[in-house]
């Protein structure tokens, strides 16, 4: 039986792009190339109103799918949780509210892939590393392994 229980719950919304990027300007977070690319993306959107959500933190080892997975079965098993996927956005103001992260480990935000192209990075993750808050993009094909101490976060649907 996989644990529920909620991770964090915390405010989406209510900032455009431009304030969101200089809030994480401004709380000294790193960003890679795939992460700037994200944030150009149209999806990657805030809305006008401010939002609460929950958020459940999974192991990727949870959901016993044996060492060699997809992103889109650890995607499924969440669903028939009752767990959905993140919005683009979300990703950013998670980072904000989670400044004590710990060194690991990291964690990747499920949410849907915004091009359907290989090149494209898929989403976001958060790491802190070196004494260093990221908010990294990652890319990845869909036969990508992994790690089983990876966690994933998703929306509780409420």
């Amino acid at each position: 039986m996989i644990d529920l229980k909620i991770f964090k719950e915390i405010s989406i919304g209510g900032l455009t792009k431009d304030q969101l990027l200089q809030q994480l300007i401004e709380a000294g977070i790193q960003f890679n190339k795939y992460a700037n690319t994200l944030f150009e993306h149209p999806s990657f959107f805030p809305q006008d109103k401010i939002e609460t959500v929950q958020l459940v933190k999974i192991k990727s080892a949870d959901f016993d799918l044996g060492n060699s997975h997809s992103y889109q079965e650890i995607v499924n098993q969440a669903s028939s949780l009752g767990l959905s996927l993140c919005p683009l956005y979300l990703a950013a103001f998670l980072r904000l509210e989670y400044l004590d992260q710990p060194e690991e480990p990291y964690l990747t935000i499920a949410s849907a892939k915004p091009e359907n192209d290989e090149n494209y990075p898929n989403g976001f993750y958060i790491r802190n590393t070196d004494n260093a808050l990221w908010l990294r993009g990652y890319g990845g094909d869909d036969y990508c392994e992994w790690p089983s101490g990876n966690e994933f976060i998703f929306l509780k649907s409420i």
